[in-house]
């Protein structure tokens, strides 16, 4: 029963990149590290939180796992997110005036 409440705490989303990366500091291998922050980072996309899920891509490609395919992809889709959120808001203020 305690492994089923370590899963249920790692699925929960963290308030910021910051909160992720404090909490994955505390896991042992650097492999859960990158597989939590990975997942963190998809949840932050998934609640249209950009701005988090680059950060915590960076962390995991700069600090914990260089080569991590998935990390260096949600942060390529995080990016591309956050430029068509942009240009959406820019084309509404052209429309506007």
């Amino acid at each position: 029963m305690a492994g089923l409440g370590v899963l249920a705490g790692c699925s929960k989303q963290a308030a910021s990149s910051s909160e992720a990366i404090q909490h994955a500091k505390t896991l042992k291998t650097p492999e859960q590290q990158a597989n939590y922050l990975v997942s963190q980072t998809q949840a932050f996309v998934k609640s249209e939180d950009y701005q988090e899920a680059i950060k915590t891509a960076h962390y995991v490609l700069s600090s914990v796992d260089t080569h991590s395919h998935a990390a260096t992809d949600l942060l390529e889709q995080a990016n591309a997110k956050l430029a068509a959120d942009a240009q959406a808001v820019l084309g509404d203020k052209k429309v506007g005036l």
